[in-house]
Order: structure tokens, then sequence, then C-alpha cells
């Protein structure tokens, strides 16, 4: 009976994952956040390391830290959407300071350079990724949703439109919220040759979503409107959950650096609450009213993270960096990212930096939010990113107290917007401008 039990949980798990691997999905995507340096170089530090963001992809980057360090960064973002072949766009921007942290260094010199030579500790505040964007797309001719309640045998006694194909449709969703995560990390220098670092990550989610989504008929009531189903709900997601995180650098000879970092699936819980209300104008001229709420606690495991990194010393006048990262999540496709970043030094104390990223998307095909007879989930909206690329340029300065930094980043993403699971995408190009700056003091 025990055993039938485990069971028995186990398969209720793995529906509740599949049910809600949209969300999931939604809430696993990252960005190259973090301070200018980091996100200058493409966010390709695994094998560089002493950086505070670099010690998220490898907390062995730690072990290379020699003086203690206090850093914060302010990120200014301007997002806009557009919709290929329509002229609405969708603008929004943002301040916000997405990195600080404390690290302290500690030298335990020993003879000949052998054995540990530095035990160093993080405390560490991030933002991985922030949704801060308006959607707006239109389409003609598309199957409807009144045609997909109809399909699913919703029991209600409200008349909605159930026509299969509608004249017209918009949305406008509004999306708002951010992934964080507070750390603690902490690696040792061996030899300055091996660098070894481990860390608990504490992450925290937050995306608030409303959106209105509206069909036109052909079809006219007996007053001469047009009929319509317009749909207007509200999304909100929130959760905790933990992971562990250990990396390794080796730097064999002067001139290069090797790095692999891995972090856990990060384990914790997720609040799904929704709200909305379907309005149709029928063949009457009543309208209808259908407010439901929903509200549910759930577990969850976001995705495995594993980096691998190369880094190229040209003496003290620069490097050349490459990186490959792979995240796994259950139910989605594995995500792909390349990077490759570039530092350079014309005069000591001065930095130059340059980046490149290529991401793949979680899911390649649609993963909609299924549809109940009950129409409790409301919310029949999803995204689907489709892929990211990052260009990006720094510049700072190290001196022996102070360093300032100041980079700037263009993304561009291409999305799919699906206003329920029987419609067709509305194709998106997403693009972000960011100007951050990174200050930090050093003894």
């Amino acid at each position: 009976m025990r055993n039938l039990r485990y069971i028995l949980s186990f398969v209720l798990c793995a529906l509740s994952l599949g049910t809600f691997a949209q969300d999931y999905a939604r809430i696993s995507e990252r960005s190259i956040m973090g301070t200018a340096r980091y996100v200058g170089m493409g966010g390709a530090m695994s094998a560089i390391g002493g950086d505070p963001s670099s010690i998220h992809d490898n907390p062995a980057g730690l072990g290379l830290y020699r003086r203690t360090e206090m850093m914060i960064t302010f990120d200014g973002m301007f997002d806009k959407t557009t919709q290929p072949g329509y002229l609405d766009v969708g603008e929004r921007r943002l301040f916000m300071a997405p990195q600080a942290s404390l690290i302290f260094s500690m030298p335990s010199y020993s003879a000949d350079d052998e054995g540990v030579q530095f035990n160093n500790l993080s405390l560490s505040y991030r933002r991985l990724n922030t949704f801060n964007r308006l959607w707006l797309g239109s389409g003609e001719k598309d199957l409807s949703l009144g045609a997909l309640l109809t399909t699913a045998d919703v029991k209600w006694d409200i008349p909605f439109c159930s026509e299969k194909i509608n004249a017209t449709n918009r949305i406008d969703l509004a999306e708002s919220g951010h992934t964080s995560e507070f750390a603690i990390d902490w690696a040792i220098n061996i030899s300055n040759r091996w660098f070894v670092g481990f860390g608990v990550h504490i992450q925290t989610y937050f995306l608030a979503s409303d959106g209105d989504y509206q069909e036109t008929f052909y079809s006219r009531n007996a007053f001469g409107r047009n009929m319509y189903n317009l749909n207007q709900t509200k999304l909100t997601l929130s959760g905790t959950g933990c992971n562990l995180t250990a990396g390794l650098i080796y730097r064999p000879a002067s001139w290069i650096r090797m790095g692999f970092g891995i972090q856990t699936p990060t384990l914790g819980s997720l609040n799904t609450y929704t709200s909305g209300t379907l309005v149709a104008l029928t063949d009457s001229v009543r309208y209808s009213y259908a407010p439901n709420a929903y509200s549910r606690d759930s577990k969850f495991h976001m995705p495995l993270h594993l980096s691998s990194s190369v880094a190229f010393q040209v003496g003290a006048y620069g490097m050349l960096a490459f990186q490959y990262d792979y995240f796994k999540q259950l139910q989605n496709d594995a995500v792909h990212s390349l990077r490759t970043g570039l530092e350079v030094i014309p005069v000591m104390g001065l930095y130059v930096n340059a980046g490149y990223a290529f991401e793949s998307t979680f899911k390649k095909n649609t993963n909609p939010v299924p549809m109940d007879p009950t129409f409790e989930r409301q919310d029949t909206y999803f995204v689907t990113p489709q892929w990211s690329q990052y260009v990006s340029a720094a510049i700072g300065y190290r001196g022996t107290i102070m360093m300032v930094q100041a980079a700037y980043q263009y993304r561009w993403q291409r999305t799919n917007l699906y206003a329920h699971e029987n419609a067709s995408p509305y194709d998106m190009n997403a693009t972000t401008h960011r100007i951050i700056f990174t200050i930090g003091w050093h003894r």
C-alpha cells in the first residue's frame, strides 16, 4: 500500500508539471544581466572569474579574488515590441539595481605558492531576469476562443460567441516582475592553478500579467453591431526556490584558463493566481459576464544549468573567452547558449570589453495552458521565445581603491505570442536597450 501511495504521488506530481509547464518555462527564462563588465563581455566569464556576476555561472570564479570588495550596479532599460506588418508598438522603461555584492578575500599564503592561497566568501544579490514588456498583437480570420470553449464543452448558461472564424482579433498584454537570487558562495585558490567553489542560492519569482483579448466577428446582431468575445484576465505567479552550485577553474599555464560550473535544479513552490471576466456581445443586446478566480500552490523544479568555458590571456593586454551554457527543464526542450567576450587593456587600469551571445528557446513548439471544462484557468495566453541575440560593449577603470564601469547592451528576441491554444501565433520582435553602470570599492 505504501508503494502504491508513492506511485500515485509521483504520477500526480508529473501531471502537475505537465499542466503548468508553461508557467515554469516562463519564469525559467534568463537574461544576461549583472555588472557592466559581465554584460560587456556577453556573459562569457565562467573561466575568467573575478567578477560577482560570473559567480552565478561558476562559483570557482570567486577564488580569483585577492582583495575584499563591495560593488553595486544600476541598470536603465528601454524595451520595445513590434509585430511585422502592423503599426502598433509596445514600449516600456525600467530603472533598477540588478546587482549588489560584498566579497571577503582572506589570504592564507603558503611557501612557494603551493597549497591554499586564498579563502574567499561572497554575499550577493542578483537579478536574473526582468519581466517588463508590453505586447500588442493583431490578427485576422483566426480560429476563435469561442469555438475553443465550445470544443472543450464548457458548461455555462452564460452566452458567448461560438463561431469558428472571427473577422479580427487583438491582444494587449502587459507584463512586469522579475526573477532574483540571493546567494552565499565560497571558493579557494590552490597554488594559483586550481580554483574550486561552492554556493547556496535562494531564488524568488514574481510575474504579473494583465491581458485583454478581443475577437470581433463578421456576424451582426439584431441591432446591427458586430458580435465579439472579450477575455480580460489577470495572472500572478510568485514563489521561492533553492539550488546548489559547484565550479572549477583550472589554469594549466599563464595564458589559458578552463572553467566548469554546475547548478542543480531549483526546488521550490509556486503560487498561481488568475482572475478574469469574459464579456460577449451576442445576438442579443445583452452583455454576458463570467468572473472567475483560481489559485493553486504547487511544487516545481527549475532547470539544471551546466556551464563550460575557456579563456585565453595575452600577457597584460587582455583576454578572449568562449562559453557554452546548457539548461535542461522537464517538459521542455533544452536551451543552448553560446557566448564570446573580449577584454582589451590599452593602459594599466583601463578595461574595454565587447561581447556577443546567442540563446535558443525552452520550447520550439507550442506549450499552451490547457483548456478545461470549468474554464477556471481563464488566462489562455502563452509566450514562446524563439531565440535571443545580445551585442554589448563596456569600458571601465580599476584604481587602487575604487572602480567604475559602464556598458551598453542590445538584445533582439524573436517570440511567438498565442492568444489561446488554437490561435495562430503573433510573430513578435522584441528589442531591448540597456545602459549599465557599476561602482565598487576594494582594499
